[in-house]
This record gives C-alpha cells, structure tokens and sequence, in this order.
C-alpha cells in the first residue's frame, strides 16, 4: 500500500528540515521528498509522486544537501521552536546533558567529532543504509573518511 506523505509549515526552514529528514528516514525506498508553497500562505511538504499526482512538478525549494554552515542563530531558532523536529530535538537533547567539562575538553582539544560517530558505527556492524553487513564490513565502511552517504 502506497503511503502518501503531506504535510504544512509555516516556515520554510522548517518545512525543509523536515523534507531533508524524510529524504533521509526514506533513503533506502528511494522516494523524494519535495518543499512547495502551501495553499495558506505556508509550505508543503511531500513525496515527489504525491506532489506529482497534485500537478505540482515546479517550483520545488531547494533542499538543504549538507547542515556544514549551520549558523548559531538557526540552531537557536530550531531550539526555540514551539514544535520542534524530532530528529533535531533527539540531537540538541543528547549535547544538552553532556557534561560541560566533557563539551569544553571536545573544543580545546578539536576531538574529531566525526571520527567518534564513525567508530561507534562501525562498533553496530551496520552500512551507511542501516543495513546488517558484519563487524569487519562495518569497520571498513566507516574508516572511509570519503564515504558518500547517497
């Protein structure tokens, strides 16, 4: 059964952070997901096909390919949020209740953030798709530091 996905912000961020997020939860179906202006002054966001049956091929926005420039201003917009995103909640969660000294000692000594994430991955025995592939697949998956992620 096709499972059709529509929904509305009043942001665009918003809005796209979502599509990005189901672009991502959705990567091993292949379906897109598309940004378009809302029939109330606001933004939709949907599956490519449910956009499609709509007779909205256009006028897409753009999604966001990477968060590398992330200002300090959107990720406090993003906090401040009266509903905020999952995904975003579940990330700002998890740094809100380390323990400062641990933050502090990350920045002072430029810990290679990344380089943790690919080592705990690595350490679960699945690919860059959540998929089973073995501990020693795993590891060589994520010790390449070019590993593209589509």
């Amino acid at each position: 059964m096709k499972q059709n996905i529509l929904e509305f912000y009043n942001e665009l961020d918003n809005a796209i952070d979502r599509a990005v997020w189901l672009q991502f939860e959705y990567r091993n179906t292949k379906k897109q997901f598309v940004v378009y202006d809302g029939p109330e002054d606001n933004y939709a966001v949907s599956d490519l096909q449910t956009a499609q049956d709509m007779e909205l091929d256009s006028n897409f926005y753009p999604l966001t390919k990477d968060y590398k420039n992330l200002s300090y201003e959107r990720l406090q917009a993003i906090a401040k949020e009266s509903y905020i995103h999952e995904h975003w909640e579940n990330l700002l969660g998890k740094f809100s209740v380390m323990e400062g000294e641990l933050l502090r000692f990350i920045l002072l000594y430029q810990i290679p953030v990344e380089k943790l994430i690919r080592f705990e991955l690595a350490n679960r025995g699945f690919d860059q798709n959540n998929q089973w592939v073995g501990f020693d697949k795993a590891k060589e998956i994520w010790q390449n530091e070019n590993l593209n992620n589509s």
